[in-house]
């Protein structure tokens, strides 16, 4: 498979997944999604708060924005707008990652953060914060369950979404 093949799969997989865990959520009693669990973030409003921060911070740096204005402040008790913001931007990566050229795909970008510095080509940083993104939707269904939330738990994996039904 090419790079402008994959990349557009890849990040449909990330809007269809987000989709699937956002619906989900919803479903679910507020107050559970701000209680306290033990994971990397306290809660799961906070775990998708990093999610939707992260993958605006990477949007902006693949589309070779500047990075240095956005807000990474938790909000408090907005959920529901965190939600539909990391819907929407979800949707936008994945449009506007798509109509990368493979030339594009492979550019190399020069990341140079207190957090990290290297460069890599486009594509593996799209890759990177699927995968992040991934990751993280994880620690939501661990959260949930060790809340005593068991019923509707999507299954948000890569090769589900891949399996015509």
């Amino acid at each position: 498979m090419s790079l402008s093949k994959l990349v557009p799969n890849y990040t449909s997989f990330n809007a269809w997944a987000n989709l699937n865990m956002v619906t989900w959520l919803q479903s679910i009693d507020r107050e559970l999604l701000y209680t306290p669990a033990v994971s990397s973030f306290t809660s799961i409003d906070y775990t998708l708060q990093h999610i939707l921060r992260t993958q605006r911070f990477w949007y902006t740096f693949i589309t070779e924005q500047d990075t240095s204005t956005l807000n990474w402040a938790v909000r408090e008790k907005e959920v529901e707008h965190i939600m539909q913001e990391l819907l929407g931007l979800s949707d936008e990566m994945k449009n506007t990652f798509a109509n990368y050229s493979e030339n594009e795909l492979l550019q190399i970008l020069h990341l140079d953060t207190p957090w990290a510095n290297n460069s890599l080509s486009r594509y593996e940083y799209i890759v990177h914060v699927v995968n992040h993104s991934t990751f993280h939707r994880g620690q939501i269904v661990t959260m949930a369950r060790s809340l005593g939330i068991t019923s509707g738990v999507p299954n948000t994996d890569y090769n589900i979404f891949n399996t015509p039904f």
